[in-house]
């Protein structure tokens, strides 16, 4: 991960994917970068299951920005925009593993996917 400064005070962490983020120590809210439809905090290293490995496999590869400046505090960009005209399907699996981690999934699923850490 590449950390790069610009002139507007802001921080990027780059080079990053989703599960990158899961395994930060950090409290943070996520954002995609299309919508806004997808805007859940996300509050620190998380650890999947094999399924949830799986499962969240697209997920996973998906690239993040964080920034960070003194108006919005610290948050991470989700890219789902992407060149296949598909962007509406990776919103959909993102939100499913973010909103799935704040607890918004049935108690098996939530088992299946992710350890208690």
């Amino acid at each position: 991960m590449d950390i790069v400064g610009d002139n507007n005070k802001e921080v990027h962490y780059s080079n990053m994917k989703v599960k990158d983020l899961l395994k930060m120590e950090i409290d943070i809210d996520v954002y995609d970068n299309v919508c806004e439809e997808l805007a859940i905090a996300f509050c620190g290293a998380t650890r999947l299951t094999e399924e949830g490995e799986k499962h969240f496999a697209d997920v996973l590869e998906y690239d993040v920005k964080i920034l960070e400046d003194s108006f919005f505090g610290k948050i991470a960009i989700v890219d789902v925009d992407d060149k296949e005209g598909i962007w509406q399907e990776k919103l959909e699996g993102a939100k499913e593993l973010f909103y799935s981690l704040a607890g918004y999934c049935p108690s098996t699923d939530y088992e299946r996917w992710f350890v208690d850490v």
